[in-house]
């Protein structure tokens, strides 16, 4: 099943590359590895992370495994730009058509805790649901306005 997929056009996007604060989360092998959909921030040192709860984060847009992300040790993030997408990394407690949302940093997928999307109740609006799981093969559409 695929974990994200982008409902818009791609060719609007920014997408950046950058270095991971924790190499190992690229390895497929990992305990718990990062996950296409899976949001990200930049720390100090201008390296991904994993989002914290409420704070300022970026799609990460890579298939689990790829060789290339391993050997270059860098991975791509929707940077800016508008988008629509479908996600399976969430929290579906309260969600409702138009509801803000935000990062969490306990969305738990597969039985591992992801950083993704849950309900606003504070911190930095990262977009708003557009079609509800129920009536979207249990994927959450989103529409991404940060930028």
């Amino acid at each position: 099943m695929t974990n994200f997929e982008l409902v818009s056009d791609l060719q609007s996007l920014q997408r950046r590359d950058f270095g991971l604060a924790d190499n190992s989360l690229i390895n497929p092998n990992n305990a718990n590895p990062l996950m296409d959909g899976e949001f990200l921030a930049l720390d100090a040192d201008y390296k991904l992370v994993r989002g914290s709860t409420q704070g300022l984060g970026y799609a990460l847009f890579m298939e689990k495994g790829r060789y290339d992300v391993q050997a270059i040790k860098k991975t791509m993030v929707l940077f800016s730009g508008g988008y629509e997408a479908n996600t399976r990394v969430y929290k579906p407690a309260g969600l409702a058509l138009g509801a803000a949302l935000m990062i969490d940093a306990a969305v738990t997928v597969d039985s591992l805790t992801k950083s993704g999307l849950a309900l606003h109740t504070g911190g930095i609006v990262i977009g708003y649901v557009t079609r509800l799981p129920a009536s979207n093969g249990n994927r959450l559409r989103f529409q991404q306005t940060l930028f």
